[in-house]
């Protein structure tokens, strides 16, 4: 009987402790929740989207732009898988920010913004395949933030989906481009964490 007793009175001492630390839980005060019938997708999502497609704008132009002046073949194999990859999340983008209501930048825009666009129309041969190498290292870092951040943050499913497609497109890109620039003397660094979705 007394072991029964001393039984019980440690098994609610062990389950007392989490509940009564439960009790000071407080609220996030920015819930990830999904937008709700009749409610608008959340500015955070809004403002994504809408970079995403002046990006992924950037890079289909910068990868037509490469399959046609590239002097190296393997840069513009590259080049021509960008601006496919590019092209295919242009679509995806401006589908899902059509279903939300969400109105995305002219496509045009995106020549204007990107000044590194100017500088690969004008560059050729050897120059060109070394500028268009350097800025796909370079927008590496910005891509990966903003597509990691709409997979792992966004509460919406398909901006989770769609940030992880890219990201994964965009990792491999990379990686091709850091191979390509490593004779070229063209290094970037990175510190990669492991994909948080």
């Amino acid at each position: 009987m007394l072991r029964r007793t001393l039984l019980l009175i440690a098994m609610v001492a062990t389950c007392a402790g989490p509940v009564g630390a439960q009790t000071r839980i407080t609220p996030e005060a920015t819930p990830r929740l999904p937008p709700q019938p009749g409610q608008g997708p959340a500015i955070g999502d809004v403002h994504a989207l809408q970079r995403a497609a002046r990006i992924t704008d950037a890079q289909a132009e910068a990868g037509r732009l490469g399959a046609e002046k590239a002097a190296a073949p393997a840069i513009r194999e590259l080049a021509q898988s960008i601006a496919a990859e590019h092209g295919r999340f242009r679509q995806a983008i401006g589908d899902v920010a059509k279903e939300r209501g969400v109105e995305l930048p002219d496509r045009a825009a995106a020549s204007i913004e990107d000044r590194s666009l100017e500088a690969l129309r004008q560059a050729s041969g050897e120059a060109f395949d070394r500028a268009f190498l350097s800025r796909q290292l370079g927008l590496y870092r910005p891509m990966a933030e903003l597509f990691q951040n709409m997979a792992s943050n966004s509460p919406d499913p398909a901006l989770q989906r769609l940030g992880i497609t890219v990201l994964a497109s965009v990792r491999a890109h990379f990686e091709t481009a850091r191979k390509l620039g490593e004779p070229m003397g063209l290094r970037v660094e990175t510190v990669e964490n492991p994909p948080q979705y």
